[in-house]
């Protein structure tokens, strides 16, 4: 029943959290808005889509958890002819498996786009600089005496590609697909999360008295100490 109380604030507080998240509507805006991040090491904007999407849906988890224990603890013992009134019960717990099998299939889903992302940076060959040093020593002697002697050079190599062309182009616009289909990927998950905690707390509302008593106040639970 907390969790109902709280229910309208955490959907509130998620849509908000979208809205930051998201501001772009159309896909053709957000490639338009990436392409000046197709060349440095990250698009911040996606990144931290991704990420916050990542942690809503771990959160979420959490909760779901939590709710199908609840649930499951508050499942009467079978008794003779069978454990019949724990319908809705049951349903719901079967809801929350589906739920979070289909939550960490996202999980994967965004885990994917730094792998992917770094594939098609990687093809744009930017200009790149290497630094390499040598050390050498050796030892003389002078009347006797040992001197010791070293040295110490230092070799730096640059390499650099086309800038401009069909091809870079190309491999430009290759990083702001990517850009792009997590961009999309991300916003599609977060909306489902709310529509998941939405539907969780409809159906919780709508059958409380049966889940938290499926028999009735009479019925008990198989959660007992003794």
């Amino acid at each position: 029943m907390e969790l109902l109380d709280s229910g309208m604030a955490s959907v509130e507080e998620m849509q908000n959290l979208y809205s930051q998240l998201f501001p772009l509507d159309k896909l053709s805006e957000a490639s338009n808005a990436f392409v000046g991040s197709a060349t440095t090491a990250s698009n911040e904007v996606v990144a931290r889509a991704v990420a916050t999407t990542l942690d809503q849906i771990s959160a979420q988890n959490t909760l779901l958890a939590k709710l199908d224990l609840f649930i499951t603890l508050h499942i009467p013992k079978i008794e003779d002819g069978g454990n019949f009134g724990v319908g809705v019960q049951l349903d719901l717990v079967k809801k929350l498996s589906e739920m979070k099998e289909a939550a960490n299939k996202s999980i994967e889903t965004l885990l994917a786009y730094d792998n992917a992302r770094a594939d098609a940076l990687g093809k744009l060959n930017l200009p790149s600089s290497t630094t390499s040093s040598t050390k050498s020593s050796s030892a003389t002697t002078t009347d006797g005496k040992k001197e010791e002697k070293s040295s110490e050079s230092t070799e730096e190599k640059q390499t650099s590609s086309a800038s401009s062309g069909p091809v870079y182009e190309s491999r430009v616009a290759s990083v702001v697909a990517v850009d792009t289909l997590y961009y999309s990927k991300a916003r599609v998950i977060f909306s489902q999360t709310i529509i998941t905690f939405v539907a969780v707390m409809d159906f919780i509302e709508k059958n409380k008295d049966k889940l938290v008593e499926p028999k009735g106040k009479s019925g008990g639970s198989n959660f007992s100490m003794y």
